[in-house]
């Protein structure tokens, strides 16, 4: 793996069969959701703190994923490496590469951008100060 990539967040995803599609690839929605399960590791461990998400939280505002080879079940499993590169007022966004389980080759980059969220009051919310030092230190 790239050497700038030593320090992000790193997650092991199992490649299902139900990932696969007719081509015999892991299908592209299916890339979204290893990036939603590596943004959860990211934030629990990163963040660190138990989270009322029926009060508040994050939602998710943008993704963005841009493909570069194939997965196959083969491959048996992916990693995705998961970095915040942004910290706004109300918002943050997360970066994620998505290589083979060799850390080496990579499959697919992607970006989503997220907003703090107040459930009860149905309103966008700053970033909270623990959260943002926390995610500025990675």
């Amino acid at each position: 793996m790239d050497e700038k990539f030593k320090e992000w967040h790193k997650k092991k995803e199992a490649i299902r069969f139900a990932d696969i599609d007719k081509l015999g690839h892991v299908n592209n929605a299916k890339y979204l959701t290893y990036m939603e399960s590596a943004r959860i590791a990211y934030f629990m461990e990163v963040v660190g703190e138990q989270v009322n998400w029926n009060e508040q939280g994050i939602i998710l505002a943008k993704a963005e994923i841009n493909f570069a080879i194939p997965v196959e079940l083969e491959d048996i499993e992916v990693i995705i490496f998961t970095s915040c590169t942004r910290i706004g007022g109300k918002s943050f966004d997360l970066s994620y590469v998505i290589t083979k389980s060799d850390s080496k080759t990579i499959c697919a980059t992607g970006s989503t951008t997220m907003v703090c969220y107040n459930y009860n009051e149905a309103k966008t919310i700053e970033v909270p100060e623990e959260w943002r030092i926390k995610l500025e230190g990675n």
